[in-house]
């Protein structure tokens, strides 16, 4: 009868045939006497997970009971005489309770009781008085309680005794003949005590067949401790401070099978020669350092071998000639450099490999056909690895990177489901007496399912199975063995499909498992899977680099004052440039690449350059939305605060805010670098890493970052229209800047939303798309803004176009004074004609007029007296000779002459009388002579707008719709048709730059010439063009 959690405070009523009661997780508090009377036949009590407080004598009597569980009840004590009649109770649990005693009389009425498990209570002895009447007790669980010490009296006459678990106590001390009258004993557990060495006692045991001492303080194991002990089979001493272990500690064990030695601190692997039966060694978590020159003599059966998490450095080729039937060897963790090319071919029965976390770059595939299962994982040396056809009989792999699995990517793809077991029926094969059982049992941790059999003699065992096999196999079944040893133990029989039966016999297609296994972001042919990809990536790259490249160099080179919003936007365009350059690796990657990726991806991964490619990806991200986020804000709070020009964003305050944005970029960009995440996981070189805490939390953050910016910018920008909506001033201009505001959000949102909505949830495990959109997403959909930024911020604005023109105007002229001001020392370079095809203003001169020598070279001292070549002289110190004859040849100041009247102002244009000046009326002033007459023909005309807030201020393309918000000076050149006086236009002719004051004709010597400087100017003033002389009329 099942009553679990059913709320009752006492029994229920019972009936006479009731077998079995659970009671358990209830409020029972009592029992009273004769409680189970009623229930003659009760077998089974359960009274677990109550609170009883009170047993009364006789209570828990029964005529048939035989089981009984008093577990988490919170018993102080076992009440005397509480089983007074219990005569064939063999089972009794009283586990995880408050027990410090139990009473001399408790189980006296128990006589037959075979299990008693007291764990997890408070006993500080053993309870010998009440333990003396169980003569037929076998297992005796105290684990988990206060014992200290076991005297040679603790542990009564207990003759059927053949199980004792004293583990986690605190015994610190064991006397020599404690186990005096247990002589029974096969299984004793000590582990988790305070023991410092192997206690002499277990000499009484000759029966004991597993001895565990693990988890003590043991230092060293005493020659002929366990040499009583011929029939040990386990021994466990692992999570000890054992630093060697004496080579005759264990001689004469001829049964011994394992040995576990695990966490302790041998240097060497113990010399076990004499353990010929030996199975399985455990020698993990130690510090071997080698393992030839024998080391592992005389362990011909051996077949489980575990050294990972040594500080084995070399793998020599005699390390396993002495263990011809290794079947299960462990290497991890070891940092080994070099395994020798023919070390595993005497293990040819090798089926089970572990080298994964070491630093080898080969692994030799020598004697390796037989591998079932190899786990190579964690080196980032091995970047080379085998085909197919050397593993014959693989079945799983954990390989180091997942292009490793590419080959084998046909026999996964090919071996589909596993076949369907409907039709096959098992027989269990019940080997004869003379077969040792124990062999058996021999399970090792790592691969469960391997079992071995071994007799008196090896071919006994053989027959033996054979002849087992015989009847079993009669109806189809069939049994097979490798060298000796079972590799399975089910026949089949009756297979309803012959070729599956030949499968589960291993003749059929492999079933192969590798991992990691590729992907879109891990591809084995090519880095963009389709061509679509390919051509779009290439697209957004030409276009993100050219146009963010143009953005950043109109606004740096160009003359227009630098404000707040063209620095804004500077630094987007160069955030944005850096998302090209990531995009260009992954492009040329790509098309060096063609169909093979996978020969050269671990290459492209391990390499600086996907490393310099993320982190510029990274800095180009987190730097974009920060600056938009920046530019968004100060448009904002410039439109909704407008009449308070003092409050604006200073340019100081500007570069301020950008260095934060840097310095957050770039800490974002290098903690890949340093740890946190890592750019070499996946071939597009972007820290998508999330199997650590650490990794995850860095890409939750940034993700969470970019959101909220998306948010702030959403914020702001409905906050502008609503401002520029509900003002007095909305006409058709202010639905152009709705309309954009509108385009820049989509834009944001198209590009940011759904990778950030993807990417959370996918760090989270749900994955909403599949890996092959997710890299859509990610190589093309999140750069696609920094290719729109530049083209929606700068590009289509009328700003960036008058700054194209002064770029340009600006290279021309730097063009054209070079050509002017050039002077060389050859006699006839300025008399050359000026082309009449030139494009030049100021190089616009008339044609067949020649210009005058070089006023400077007649000044230098002639080569020679006889008129010969002048020594030659370095550039530069023909260049400050020069310098310093122009300096002593400086004319005297000449009082300037009264200044023409100036021209009429014209309406709308304000001509400049100092950039634009004309070269000729700066010459006539500085000689004192009077001006040309005025000439009549087309004047130009120079004016400059007043400087206000740039277009650029305004929400990427002049949102203030007006061309009187020009941030820098503009120059506009117009043409007035002002003269009646013909067609004729103005010309310009090429002057000396230094020009040397001759007097009139005179046939003396001429006097010392004065050299003037004189700046020239390539388009002359409005004033001064309509007083020059018409050529025309002249000629």
């Amino acid at each position: 009868m099942d009553c679990r959690a059913a709320g009752l405070r006492r029994l229920p009523p019972l009936h006479s045939n009731l077998l079995s009661l659970d009671v358990s997780n209830n409020n029972i508090s009592t029992l009273p006497r004769d409680a189970l009377e009623p229930a003659v036949a009760l077998r089974d009590l359960n009274l677990s997970s109550n609170r009883l407080e009170s047993v009364a004598a006789g209570a828990l009597s029964g005529a048939a009971l035989a089981r009984l569980w008093l577990d988490r009840c919170s018993l102080r004590r076992l009440p005397a005489h509480a089983l007074r009649d219990a005569h064939r109770l063999h089972y009794l649990s009283a586990e995880d309770n408050y027990m410090s005693e139990v009473e001399s009389g408790a189980l006296g009425g128990a006589r037959a009781l075979r299990t008693l498990r007291l764990a997890r209570n408070l006993l500080r002895a053993v309870p010998t008085h009440a333990l003396s009447s169980l003569a037929h007790l076998q297992t005796l669980n105290l684990a988990g309680n206060l014992i200290s010490e076991l005297t040679d009296s603790s542990l009564p006459p207990l003759p059927a005794l053949h199980t004792l678990l004293l583990k986690r106590n605190r015994i610190t001390h064991i006397e020599d003949r404690a186990f005096a009258n247990t002589p029974s004993i096969r299984v004793l557990r000590l582990e988790e005590n305070l023991l410092t060495v192997v206690p002499v006692a277990v000499q009484l045991l000759p029966l004991l067949e597993d001895l565990s001492v693990a988890s003590n303080r043991v230092e060293t194991v005493e020659v002929g401790t366990l040499q009583p002990c011929r029939r040990l089979a386990r021994l466990e001493l692992r999570a000890n401070p054992l630093s060697n272990l004496h080579h005759r500690a264990l001689e004469h064990l001829p049964y011994l099978t394992t040995l576990d030695v695990k966490g302790n601190q041998l240097e060497h692997v113990p010399d076990l020669h004499d353990c010929t039966e030996l199975r399985v060694l455990e020698l993990s978590d130690n510090s071997v350092r080698s393992l030839g020159g024998g080391a592992l003599r005389g362990l011909a059966r051996l077949h489980d071998l575990l050294l990972a998490r040594n500080r084995l450095r070399r793998v020599p080729r005699d390390a396993f000639v002495h263990t011809p039937r290794l079947q299960v060897l462990n290497l991890e963790e070891n940092q080994i450099e070099h395994i020798d090319m023919e070390a595993f071919v005497p293990i040819s029965k090798l089926e089970d490999l572990n080298v994964g976390n070491n630093v080898f770059p080969w692994l030799p595939a020598s004697g390796l056909q037989r591998l079932l299962h190899l786990k190579a994982h964690n080196n980032p040396n091995l970047r080379h690895f085998h085909p197919p056809e050397l593993f014959p009989n693989i079945q799983t792999l954990v390989l180091s990177y997942a292009y490793h699995c590419c080959e084998f990517m046909p026999l996964m793809e090919d071996s589909g489901e596993p076949p369907e077991e409907e039709g096959l029926s098992d027989f269990v094969l019940v080997p004869p007496h003379h077969v040792d059982l124990a062999a058996w049992a021999n399970v090792t941790d790592i691969w469960p399912h391997y079992m071995n059999a071994t007799g008196t003699s090896e071919g006994r065992v053989r027959a033996a199975l054979a002849s087992m096999a015989a009847g079993g196999a009669a109806g189809g079944g069939a049994l097979w063995a490798v060298g000796g040893y079972a590799a399975g133990a089910v026949g089949v029989a009756g297979a309803a499909d012959p070729r599956r039966a030949t499968e589960l016999r291993g003749d059929g297609p492999r079933r192969v498992q590798c991992l990691p296994l590729p992907g879109p972001f891990l591809p084995c042919v090519d880095l963009f899977d389709w061509w679509t990809l390919r051509c779009g990536v290439w697209a957004v790259f030409l276009l993100a680099l050219l146009g963010n490249g143009t953005v950043v160099f109109v606004l740096v080179f160009s003359r227009s004052r630098i404000d707040v919003p063209r620095f804004l936007v500077t630094n987007l365009a160069a955030a944005d440039f850096f998302m090209g350059i990531y995009l260009g690796f992954l492009a040329v990657v790509d098309a060096g690449t063609l169909g093979e990726f996978r020969a050269h991806a671990i290459a492209w991964q391990m390499s600086g350059g996907c490393r310099l490619a993320g982190f510029l990806g990274v800095l180009s991200s987190e730097l974009s939305v920060y600056t938009l986020a920046v530019i968004t804000l100060e448009r904002n709070y410039a439109i909704t605060h407008a009449m308070h020009l003092n409050k604006r964003l200073s340019l100081r305050h500007a570069a301020v805010v950008m260095a934060v944005g840097w310095a957050f970029s770039l800490i974002a960009a290098a903690l890949p670098l340093f740890g946190v995440s890592d750019y070499r996981k996946f071939a597009v070189c972007l820290p998508f890493e999330t199997s650590t805490p650490v990794a995850l939390g860095y890409v939750v953050a940034l993700l969470v970052i970019n959101g909220v910016a998306f948010l702030v910018l959403l914020g702001c920008y409905l906050k502008m229209y609503c401002a520029i909506r509900g003002s007095q001033a909305w006409n058709s201009n202010d639905s152009r800047i709705a309309k954009r505001m509108a385009l820049l959000v989509f834009t944001d949102f198209l590009c940011w939303s759904p990778i950030a909505f993807f990417a959370l949830t996918a760090a989270f495990g749900a994955r909403l798309v599949s890996l092959e959109e997710a890299k859509v997403f990610t190589v093309f959909v999140l750069p696609l803004n920094s290719c729109c930024n530049p083209f929606l911020y700068a590009i289509l604005t009328k700003q960036f176009k008058k700054d194209c023109a002064l770029v340009c105007k600006a290279i021309e002229e730097s063009r054209v004074t070079r050509g002017i001001g050039r002077c060389r020392h050859s006699s006839n370079f300025s008399n050359r004609q000026t082309p009449a095809n030139t494009n030049s203003l100021a190089e616009r001169s008339s044609r067949g007029q020649h210009g005058a020598a070089c006023a400077c070279r007649r000044l230098l001292p002639p080569g020679g007296a006889d008129g010969g070549p002048a020594p030659r002289r370095s550039g530069r110190e023909r260049l400050m000779r020069w310098l310093t004859a122009c300096r002593r040849a400086a004319p005297a100041p000449v009082p300037a002459p009264r200044p023409p009247a100036a021209a009429p102002a014209r309406a709308g244009s304000v001509s400049s009388s100092v950039e634009f000046s004309s070269s000729r009326s700066d010459s006539w002033r500085a000689y004192g002579r009077p001006p040309p007459p005025p000439r009549r023909a087309a004047s130009w005309l120079v004016a400059r707008k007043t400087s206000q807030d740039s277009n650029l201020s305004s929400s990427r393309n002049d949102s203030s719709g007006s061309n009187a918000t020009a941030s820098t000076g503009t120059w506009r050149t117009s043409r007035s048709g002002g003269s009646a006086a013909g067609p004729a236009r103005p010309r310009l002719t090429r002057q000396p730059a230094v020009s040397a004051e001759e007097p009139p004709g005179s046939p003396g010597p001429p006097p010392p010439a004065v050299l003037a400087p004189r700046h020239l100017h390539t388009i002359p003033s409005a004033a001064e063009a309509e007083q020059q002389p018409d050529d025309s009329d002249a000629r």
